[in-house]
């Protein structure tokens, strides 16, 4: 049980006790007619939230960071594996709107800093921005001289043009230079 439902359910208890209480002496309570409906109304508010807790897609831990299990299609992070697939690094995009992909420098900071990355020679300082509208991630490439490409279910390999916007999906594999990001 996750941490937002159990305090879900414990307010939502705590109202149910004072509503019991509030009916069991009601001739000594003032005003106990709003007060019944006010508590008997917040419990059972809390008590839905608890319920619609226990339909939210349901979370595993791994590596220390919290991951949305593979049947949901909402990116919550990116990961820039190696070339043997092993993980390198990984940014967590869960509530961000936009995220610059490049290289830390000292007059400029990036979100996702592919400075150690293996190719990072052929990043650019802001090489692509990642922005999320509408309920789905979208790259644009900045005008990079390496460009990006990117790799969708099919396996096929697309090479994406600068200015145009392309939507990310869960499982796709982003090409920044020879340096691949994989959203999960």
């Amino acid at each position: 049980m996750n941490k937002k439902r159990a305090a879900d359910i414990s307010i939502a208890l705590v109202f149910t006790a004072l509503f019991l209480i509030t009916g069991y002496y009601r001739e000594q309570v003032r005003e106990s007619l709003p007060v019944l409906w006010g508590t008997g109304m917040a419990a059972v508010f809390f008590f839905i939230l608890a319920l619609r807790d226990r339909e939210m897609p349901k979370q595993s831990v791994g590596k220390g960071r919290m991951k949305l299990s593979a049947d949901t299609p909402v990116i919550t992070e990116v990961v820039l594996l190696s070339e043997e697939d092993t993980e390198l690094m990984a940014w967590d995009m869960y509530g961000k709107i936009s995220l610059v992909i490049g290289r830390d420098m000292k007059d400029n900071k990036v979100d996702i800093n592919l400075c150690e990355s293996p190719f990072a020679s052929m990043v650019e300082r802001e090489h692509a921005v990642l922005n999320y509208s509408g309920k789905n991630w979208y790259v644009e490439d900045l005008g990079s001289a390496n460009g990006l490409s990117i790799q969708k279910d099919d396996r096929k390999i697309y090479k994406l043009a600068s200015d145009a916007l392309c939507r990310i999906e869960r499982g796709d594999c982003l090409y920044v230079g020879r340096n691949r990001l994989i959203f999960r």
